[in-house]
């Protein structure tokens, strides 16, 4: 069973099946400079209906192709 939606003040590290519903306010790519602007991940700031924010990041190696 899916639990419902939370805000993310309620969030805890690990795993978990809950949904956040956020508005994604900024949205950059981080890019390498040495590596010829090889993409190295994205950095996103986002706010749920509680006005609550959080930063959050994604590193390129954790991707994977489909």
């Amino acid at each position: 069973m899916v639990n419902g939606m939370v805000f993310l003040s309620d969030l805890q590290t690990g795993r978990s099946s809950s949904f956040v519903q956020v508005r994604l306010l900024y949205f950059w790519e981080v890019r390498s400079v040495r590596c010829g602007g090889e993409l190295m991940g994205v950095d996103m700031l986002l706010l749920d209906s509680q006005k609550k924010y959080v930063m959050a990041e994604r590193e390129y190696r954790h991707w994977y192709s489909v």
